[in-house]
């Protein structure tokens, strides 16, 4: 036999309250939203210092999202021609083709040549491009721009401010009057903004 029990009005509110009853308050729909992320929109890159083989900015020909460099190398020094390996970050940049060039390297100072002519640029789609230009006779200055690349920003992908890795992997140079030995080609700093 089930018996209602008369609660005073004060009492019977307090109940209500404590068992969640009446509703009130703000509701909750889990922890506040994180902000979206910022995506860089431009190429940030610092030439590296020295007086050897280096890979340096071409401001004029580079833009935000790309970034055009030339592989220079040390002056006084002349030969028939260079080969590298340059590796990056293939999910933050890709290599592509410099301004008006056909191949994803540009030969900036060998004659190459009508016949075959010995230039190479091959990207193995995980950040790795090879590169190399020569000629078949003759010499020409190391210390100017030999051969020219192009990295291009993937955009909505990196965040603002990200250091993108960018690094000489192997090389090889042709001297005047020698046989081919190994380069180290210093590189900059790279940076997502």
């Amino acid at each position: 036999m089930l018996r209602r029990l008369a609660l005073p009005g004060f009492i019977a509110l307090a109940v209500l309250l404590a068992c969640g009853g009446g509703g009130g308050g703000a509701a909750s729909n889990g922890p506040a939203p994180s902000p979206s992320p910022v995506f860089a929109t431009a190429l940030s890159y610092t030439d590296p210092s020295g007086t050897g083989f280096r890979l340096v900015k071409n401001p004029s020909l580079s833009s935000a999202g790309k970034l055009v460099l030339e592989l220079v190398g040390p002056a006084g020094q002349s030969g028939q021609g260079v080969a590298f390996i340059l590796s990056t970050d293939a999910s933050k940049v890709a290599w592509v083709a410099p301004p008006s060039a056909q191949g994803l390297v540009e030969n900036l100072a060998f004659t190459l040549g009508a016949i075959t002519p010995a230039l190479v640029g091959k990207n193995n789609g995980q950040g790795t491009l090879q590169g190399a230009a020569f000629q078949k006779s003759g010499t020409q200055s190391f210390g100017q721009p030999l051969a020219r690349v192009c990295l291009q920003l993937k955009a909505g992908s990196v965040a603002v401010n990200t250091s993108v890795s960018l690094s000489f992997v192997a090389g090889n140079a042709l001297p005047a009057g020698g046989t081919a030995g190994a380069i180290t080609v210093a590189v900059g700093t790279l940076v997502a903004q």
